[in-house]
């Protein structure tokens, strides 16, 4: 999709972070905006910002875990801007702490936000998109723990590689149709993951070990201090322009971890084939 002037976008998780900084790049492009997001405050910020900039724009408060809340959105979108043609299921959260000792309700709380949110993104636009027979293109956002596992972030790292399988598989269904996709993995970025996780541990009076407790002390630093949100989107622009599937920022560093882990995979496919 070379040329976005006067094409729709759709953002969730746009409240913040990677979101608002996609929302903000797609109107600078001449692209009408919908965005969505649990925080209405934070969708008011980005609206706002967006009409700085003389954006037309569509704010809808959304719980991407339910499925109702994403098919209203899309059927808003589609009746008031008549197309969609960039969706960029973005919206993501996480907690922390052993994989064991997780609520159901930490687990169902991430899955639902960082799995099921793209998997109804994709149920409700992309039928729509497709119908509309013009060029259109989906970015799920994954992460880096999408492709490797970290400790303490499990439910996170379950979600994010279902978001890589769920982008691979739409890639070869859609190989023959008007609409493109691409994964957004990217490594450590600025965004409001942390914040996010804090007011979920704090909602839920989770009591947290000293390893959790490190962890999060750790993770909020390393983002402080990581790339910034419009990189990333200046990045999946890009993606969008040149049909890219792998968007993955912030990354070069962890090359030689995700080789080591197909090498030993490797090695194992060798060792078990008949000579």
């Amino acid at each position: 999709m070379e040329d976005l002037t006067g094409k729709v976008a759709v953002v969730t998780g746009a409240a913040s972070g990677i979101g608002r900084s996609l929302a903000l790049s797609f109107g600078r492009q001449g692209m009408r905006v919908v965005i969505a997001d649990v925080s209405d405050q934070g969708l008011a910020d980005t609206e706002e910002l967006l009409s700085r900039d003389g954006v037309r724009s569509i704010a809808q408060v959304t719980d991407v875990s339910d499925a109702d809340a994403v098919e209203a959105l899309a059927a808003r979108a589609f009746a008031e801007y008549g197309a969609v043609h960039v969706l960029c299921n973005n919206a993501g959260v996480s907690t922390i702490g052993k994989q064991w000792e997780l609520s159901l309700d930490d687990w169902t709380w991430v899955l639902g936000v960082d799995l099921w949110g793209p998997i109804h993104g994709v149920r409700a636009f992309l039928p729509r998109m497709l119908s509309s027979g013009q060029p259109g293109h989906i970015i799920n956002t994954a992460s880096m723990g999408g492709l490797m596992s970290g400790p303490l972030v499990g439910p996170y790292s379950v979600a994010k590689h279902g978001v890589v399988g769920l982008s691979k598989g739409l890639r070869i269904e859609l190989h023959d149709k008007n609409i493109s996709v691409s994964v957004l993995c990217p490594g450590e970025v600025r965004t409001g993951i942390v914040p996010g996780m804090r007011q979920h541990i704090e909602t839920t009076g989770t009591a947290l070990s000293d390893d959790a407790r490190q962890m999060i002390e750790f993770l909020d630093q390393s983002l402080n201090n990581s790339m910034s949100p419009e990189v990333v989107a200046d990045m999946v622009l890009k993606a969008v322009e040149s049909n890219t599937f792998w968007v993955l920022p912030n990354s070069a560093h962890y090359g030689p971890v995700l080789s080591a882990e197909f090498d030993e995979m490797f090695n194992h496919i060798h060792a078990s084939t008949p000579q």
